[in-house]
């Protein structure tokens, strides 16, 4: 079973064509799921697509950032696979939404070799890529809501009413085997190839290892460091300019069409090369945290992203975000502020009128005021948006795994109870790791004390 892969194609547009290029897109809210310019659906190893227009902007030094035109997608590896499939299945519609970017390929010269070439020159690895549980392929999440249906039907037309939950779950069991579309349900799913897994561990192992090697000169420096932390966090500015209404209406009209909703965000890293190596640092570390701390499905305490991803921009003047989440994106600032504050805290503290933070983990969001003002002025509206399951949350997807799990091995009295109430009311999500658990109980407010 593969793992999943993020890919971020970010190209210039020519002058004088974003506007065309934004008509050929279209927007989420005119299209609703029915744009096939570019055919994702077509590609069977597609969570995620959308793509983006980055209008043309200035630095803080005032130098200007051209228009940029991006397409993401969340993948099932092996990426290069995604890439070849791309050029061919979608290679007209690429020809099309790319054809006024600076370095793609002129008409006479389209092969898919070259739009190859013009992928992979262009495409930019994320900083930090959070998936909501790796392994789970597309084919797996809608198979497994098959499973799901199929069995609710046989339960609503079966008279298991005096059986036991042993009784209803063998019978369950029997009807699954007796079907041939479901038997494969009866095994658990293959895990990631082995070559991915030992790259996990050796990244879980090395980065400690570093962490204890450093760890004197740290100690050493972690005076001056908070003292020239704290000296940058009294001299931030925080932006408390509005978004224009217009801008907000159109993001919005964007929004609530499916089970799921996206949101992508960009900004300008503050001056000076502390904060650049504040959050480069940081960076990293939330790699090495979505990989090894929150990887059974929350992040943080949030269990409605399904993927997120952190990708450098503009020779590292910019930093931009998106996701692919379950709910209203009101609820997912307040999942934010009420659970996971001190992370989007360190990880976004170094980008220019974020609301100032303490010691880099507190204050910030807490605002929410503050921050439901800042989010919409650094927002950036998708004009493209595709989910290969958008009725399926996260906590749906995670449900139907268990389902399938529990087709198979030894479970005892109370365990059958539980894994029967998952085709009612079950949905219970797998708990996080011991450190995750850790770092989610710890009161960073209550730490800082800052004045």
């Amino acid at each position: 079973m593969p793992h999943q892969e993020a890919l971020t194609v970010i190209a210039r547009i020519r002058p004088g064509q974003v506007q065309t290029v934004k008509g050929i897109l279209g927007t989420i809210a005119e299209h609703r799921g029915r744009w096939d310019i570019v055919p994702f659906a077509k590609l069977a190893n597609v969570h995620f697509a959308r793509f983006v227009v980055f209008d043309e902007t200035a630095d803080l030094d005032g130098n200007p950032i051209p228009p940029q035109l991006a397409m993401m997608t969340n993948v099932d590896a092996p990426l290069d696979a995604h890439l070849r499939d791309l050029t061919t299945t979608c290679g007209d519609g690429l020809d099309k939404v790319f054809d006024r970017c600076e370095d793609y390929p002129a008409p006479a010269g389209r092969t898919p070799a070259a739009r190859l070439a013009f992928l992979r020159q262009h495409h930019k690895r994320a900083r930090a890529f959070y998936v909501n549980r790796q392994g789970r392929t597309v084919q797996q999440i809608v198979r497994e809501e098959q499973l799901r249906r199929a069995i609710n039907e046989y339960l609503d037309s079966a008279d298991l009413t005096r059986h036991s939950p042993e009784m209803i779950r063998g019978a369950i069991v029997a009807f699954v085997a007796g079907r041939s579309d479901l038997r494969w349900a009866l095994y658990p799913p293959k895990p990631p190839l082995t070559l991915w897994r030992i790259q996990q561990i050796v990244n879980l192992v090395v980065y400690p290892l570093v962490a204890i090697v450093l760890l004197p000169l740290l100690l050493l420096l972690s005076p001056v460091l908070f003292l020239l932390l704290r000296a940058h966090e009294r001299r931030d500015i925080p932006d408390t300019s509005r978004a224009p209404a217009e801008m907000v209406r159109r993001l919005r009209a964007d929004e609530d069409f499916l089970m799921q909703n996206q949101v992508t965000a960009a900004g300008l890293f503050k001056p000076g090369w502390f904060r650049f190596l504040l959050a480069t640092a940081i960076l990293q570390l939330t790699d090495y945290a979505v990989r090894h701390i929150y990887n059974r499905g929350s992040l943080s305490g949030l269990s409605s992203i399904h993927f997120a991803r952190w990708v450098p921009l503009d020779g590292r003047r910019r930093l931009f975000f998106s996701s692919n989440y379950d709910g209203s994106l009101e609820s997912y600032m307040d999942d934010f502020i009420d659970k996971a504050a001190w992370g989007l805290n360190a990880i976004f503290s170094s980008g220019d009128g974020f609301p100032r933070t303490c010691f880099l983990f507190c204050g910030g969001i807490a605002d929410e005021k503050a921050y439901k003002r800042f989010l919409p002025t650094r927002q950036v509206q998708t004009s493209v948006w595709y989910s290969a399951y958008p009725h399926l949350t996260t906590k749906n997807i995670a449900n139907n795994a268990a389902i399938r799990q529990g087709l198979s091995g030894h479970m005892s009295a109370d365990e059958t109870r539980t894994w029967l109430r998952r085709f009612g009311v079950g949905n219970q999500l797998p708990e996080s790791g011991f450190i995750a658990r850790l770092l989610d109980r710890i009161r960073w407010d209550r730490l800082c004390h800052c004045k």
